[in-house]
């Protein structure tokens, strides 16, 4: 079952009773701040690799490199022998949560010195089957490229801010307050943690695209072979800008030259907790897997939210196009995209996604394409369909963010959590200590896409 993060039972009620000192002092002894770390994701996991390939080669035991996965491959017999090696020359075997293929009976990972549960995606993945691994596909697995874009914004830019407080003060009267919140752009350096996360826990991303307002990040390898800036310019006409709509860029991702058909979207707030598999975003015939939340759209507290209003408006195309009818919402979660599926979406629907384009600001007008609409689209197309994903969301903006922050810490992370700020805390020094501590404890090895 996924980590659902609520304040309905006997323990959570108990937990807002916890003075807000004592939580943060349970917070810090379980995820305290870990020392600067030595080397990157990558060189700790190519030095695990190596270690592990020089054992197996040395023993005579016989494998296969998965590059869909990034995983080894290898029969339980063989690996039962290997792993026997492996313990014998003092490496550290840890099973993961879940197997990597469906043909994998289980899946390990291996490392030269103890890794913590949240950093086991460091280590060299090996996928154990029952037999024989040939071939190393399951029929049911995904097998492809898929790339990932982020979208990012650097709100301390003075650039930036001197054309939103313009665009704001030119804005016209539809606007919710949420639209305009400094909790929506403010960072936490959450991008960087983020990609640190993906790289740990996704190495099989083919490659990154970064959509930003001809921002770049202070830290980031602009070089680096698997990352592309792309400027809003690039994507939008130059009518709509600058936009501080994400609903507007969003609606704009498949203008992105050389992007794959298959891309996962990621919002810099959302982070991959444990290894992951192409197969937790696509079926075996590419179909992109989506996340159901239980919640619906109009049951919600604040229904004029523009995510509400958004929900409602693609209601009203699957109505007016399938004769069917949307409620449900989609968890905050990085969302698997099929580029053909916004392709169509532009065909049967240019207006509504033009007019969201040009929407400086999120608007009661506006479609949400890649977290809603996409998918909806997708399922009625046959190529897409609801899964269980094991979740978390916590609310910065929540007087209880330390709470849930420390019950986020405990047991096995769930596959991806999601820090989001609708709207900003009064407690922001604290807020940040408290995040600042979840980053450095959960993601404290650098990914190669740093300086």
């Amino acid at each position: 079952m996924g980590l659902h993060v609520d304040f309905a039972g006997w323990r959570g009620k108990i937990g807002q009773l916890l003075p807000q000192q004592l939580v943060q002092q349970l917070l810090k002894s379980r995820i305290s701040l870990a020392p600067a770390s030595v080397g990157s994701i990558l060189e700790l996991r190519e030095e695990n690799e190596t270690a592990v390939r020089a054992i197996a080669n040395s023993a005579g035991i016989e494998y296969t490199w998965d590059e869909n996965s990034c995983r080894f491959v290898i029969g339980r017999g063989p690996w039962n022998l290997l792993q026997s090696e492996l313990r014998g020359n003092g490496l550290f075997v840890a099973q993961l949560a879940e197997a990597g293929s469906y043909s994998a009976s289980e899946s390990w990972s291996v490392s030269l010195t103890s890794l913590e549960s949240g950093v086991l995606g460091a280590g060299a993945m090996w996928d154990v089957f029952p037999d024989t691994p040939d071939p190393i596909h399951d029929v049911m697995d995904y097998v492809g490229p898929v790339d990932a874009v982020y979208t990012w914004v650097n709100s301390a830019d003075p650039t930036w801010q001197t054309d939103y407080e313009q665009a704001k003060a030119n804005a016209d009267g539809h606007l919710n307050s949420s639209s305009t919140d400094p909790g929506r752009f403010v960072s936490h350096d959450e991008l960087k943690f983020s990609i640190r996360s993906l790289e740990l826990n996704l190495p099989w991303i083919n490659h990154i695209y970064l959509v930003t307002a001809g921002q770049v990040p202070s830290w980031l390898v602009e070089e680096h072979p698997k990352i592309t800036i792309v400027d809003h310019t690039e994507i939008l006409d130059a009518k709509c800008l600058p936009t501080f709509n994400s609903h507007a860029i969003e609606s704009r991702l498949s203008f992105i030259p050389g992007l794959a058909e298959r891309f996962i979207y990621i919002n810099d707030d959302v982070f991959f907790g444990r290894p992951v598999s192409p197969n937790v975003f696509y079926g075996p015939a590419g179909q992109a897997k989506f996340s159901l939340s239980p919640g619906h759209f109009m049951d919600a507290d604040e229904v004029e939210l523009p995510v509400n209003s958004a929900a409602k408006n693609n209601q009203s195309l699957m109505r007016s196009t399938y004769h069917r009818t949307t409620s449900r919402k989609f968890k905050h979660v990085a969302h698997p995209q099929l580029r053909s599926i916004h392709e169509l979406a532009y065909k049967q629907y240019p207006e509504e996604l033009a007019r969201t384009a040009g929407h400086q600001f999120r608007h009661p007008a506006d479609i949400s394409l890649p977290s809603s609409l996409a998918h909806q689209l997708a399922a009625r197309t046959a190529m897409g369909y609801p899964t269980e994903i094991d979740y978390a969301y916590l609310d910065i903006g929540d007087s209880n963010f330390a709470l849930q922050a420390l019950r986020l810490t405990r047991g096995v992370l769930p596959q991806m959590f999601c820090l989001n700020e609708v709207r900003q805390s009064s407690q922001v020094q604290q807020q940040e200590r408290v995040i600042k501590n979840l980053f450095q404890s959960m993601y404290r090895y650098r990914s190669s896409f740093e300086k």
